[in-house]
């Protein structure tokens, strides 16, 4: 015959182990390095650098230009910036693709170079001196 398991025996703790994940393993206070010290004190401050431009699209009168930044200590990308230039106009600065996009579908914005140039100003001084001459 088997035997019977007859009563169950306590069980017993498990003996003291390190725990990885306490505070003072962590050494969050009180280190050696004093509170807060940590990863990013020990980086060199962060200085990010503009890539060369490079174009995206191409279309009648206009191009848009992307200009990725990238943190040049650590070879991070930090996002970029898209230019749309119109030809004989600054670029406009958009922060996505699809905004550059959307606005290269309308006119291009005015030149106040452009409009100043066709009212001649020699036109505009004969037209104010005519009505002293009829007084």
């Amino acid at each position: 015959m088997a035997k019977s398991p007859g009563t169950p025996k306590a069980k017993t703790a498990a003996p003291a182990q390190f725990d990885m994940n306490s505070r003072e393993r962590k050494g969050g206070k009180g280190g050696p390095g004093g509170p807060g010290r940590g990863r990013d004190d020990k980086r060199p401050p962060s200085r990010i650098v503009n890539l060369p431009p490079t174009l995206v699209d191409r279309g009648e009168g206009w191009i848009i230009r992307k200009i990725g930044k990238v943190d040049q200590a650590s070879h991070v990308a930090m996002g970029a910036e898209y230019q749309l230039i119109f030809e004989g106009h600054d670029p406009l600065v958009f922060g996505f693709l699809g905004a550059a996009r959307d606005r290269a579908k309308e006119a291009p914005p005015e030149n106040a170079q452009v409009a100043e140039v066709a009212a001649d100003p020699a036109e505009e001084s004969t037209a104010a001196e005519a009505p002293a001459d009829g007084l």
